[in-house]
């Protein structure tokens, strides 16, 4: 968890400078990198907190163990799906309520059982403990192209 927190520390360090772009790096700006991040963040903590612990089915699922074991997300081979892309404009000030959802998010987090879990389009059901983990890669991912930005 102090990765993450870290990890949020630094995409806020980045919000003053939401609107810089590098087409040749990334087709969108800082901004919606950060807000694409913070969104994910918020939206499964809240999936997870809304999940039925005894509907939770562990299974495998050689995506998940490959992103999970290497640790990174490759660029440019995935699509964030609808539902988790920016829809309004993005401000500093809508970057910094994001922000501080996320932290209250992971607080929430630590309360939950092993079992809460989200339903993720490519790995299926992620638990709590993966949750922590897809996190922390996924936050990774954007930092990286923010920082190539």
């Amino acid at each position: 968890m102090e990765k993450i927190i870290k990890q949020l520390a630094e995409l806020s360090a980045f919000i003053p400078r939401f609107e810089e772009e590098n087409l040749a790096v990334s087709n969108v700006n800082i901004g919606w990198q950060i807000d694409h991040s913070l969104r994910v963040t918020n939206q499964v903590i809240s999936a997870l907190v809304r999940s039925n612990p005894e509907e939770y089915k562990p299974r495998f699922n050689w995506r998940k163990y490959y992103i999970f074991f290497t640790k990174r997300i490759p660029r440019g081979k995935v699509r964030a799906p609808k539902g988790i892309l920016p829809t309004e404009e993005i401000t500093e000030s809508s970057l910094l309520l994001s922000i501080e959802l996320a932290y209250e998010n992971l607080r929430l987090l630590e309360t939950l059982s092993p079992n809460h879990f989200f339903t993720h389009p490519f790995f299926g059901q992620v638990n709590v403990r993966e949750t922590k983990v897809f996190i922390q890669i996924h936050t990774e991912h954007h930092l990286k192209i923010i920082r190539d930005i």
